[in-house]
């Protein structure tokens, strides 16, 4: 049975990896040409002052036919990144171009976010692929909020993505080719964009729905239950209590990076 790290132990644990992570991620940054460089550390640091600044609203048009009404969608230039649960690997990270968290401020919040040059590039069926995935996943991962509210696995973590894939390829009528497309675009993106910790990322989207909330009040949703709300209040506390530590993680993440890369050199800083 896998031992339950105290927050303490994971914070150390968890900082420890992203010190290795940066000296990977500098390893692959360095391949690219000076201006893409400058472009990704501009775009890095704006996000560490501004950490609401991730995530806007361009580029949405095609996925907002295929989407839900109920849910908030948003884009990134970003890709975020963490340590895999197919590979246990240190130098080995996955990647997602999409992402969906449910968020409880006074009242519960879907959101799905989309990096941008992927809604540009993925074909109207891969846009639908990527997103019946990630429905499907908010799906289970929902109903175990209501039910049990434990933690998932790595182990069950990676059924959950296997199944999911598979439903949303039949769903979605994805061909293997278009697969092989969409896997392809998936690493050209990665390659190219700013990367950020699935921590920041988090709290990076709390405060962009925190800041517009009045903006988006109609998509909010009431509990079910007195237990319901109770636990969402519980879960908004508990997440604010990471998110002192999600900041640090990424300040710590880009100046490893930059100082693996001699950044100065670049003659940008």
């Amino acid at each position: 049975m896998q031992k339950q790290l105290s927050k303490e132990e994971f914070e150390e644990e968890y900082t420890l990896w992203i010190k290795s992570a940066s000296k990977d991620i500098a390893f692959v940054l360095n391949q690219l040409k000076p201006h893409e460089i400058k472009r990704i550390i501009t775009l890095s640091e704006q996000y560490l002052g501004r950490p609401e600044s991730v995530f806007g609203r361009e580029g949405l048009e095609s996925m907002q036919k295929l989407a839900p009404g109920n849910i908030l969608l948003l884009s990134t230039d970003a890709v975020v990144f963490s340590q895999s649960i197919f590979v246990p690997v240190p130098y080995i990270f996955d990647y997602a171009v999409a992402m969906s968290r449910r968020y409880y401020i006074g009242s519960w919040y879907s959101i799905i976010t989309f990096n941008t040059m992927y809604l540009k590039e993925a074909s109207e069926t891969m846009l639908r692929y990527t997103l019946e995935h990630e429905l499907l996943q908010k799906e289970i991962y929902e109903e175990n909020l209501r039910k049990e509210a434990r933690k998932f696995t790595p182990e069950e973590k990676r059924k959950i993505s296997d199944e999911t894939l598979n439903s949303a390829i039949e769903r979605s009528g994805i061909t293997k080719e278009e697969l092989e497309k969409e896997k392809k675009l998936m690493q050209k993106i990665s390659y190219i964009s700013p990367l950020i910790p699935k921590p920041f990322a988090e709290t990076a989207l709390y405060w962009y729905l925190e800041k517009n909330l009045e903006e988006f009040s109609h998509l909010r949703e009431e509990s079910r239950t007195e237990k319901e709300d109770e636990f969402g209040k519980k879960l908004n506390s508990d997440f604010k209590g990471w998110i002192d530590f999600s900041v640090n993680v990424y300040k710590t993440f880009l100046t490893d990076v930059k100082k693996e890369m001699n950044y100065t050199d670049y003659g940008y800083a």
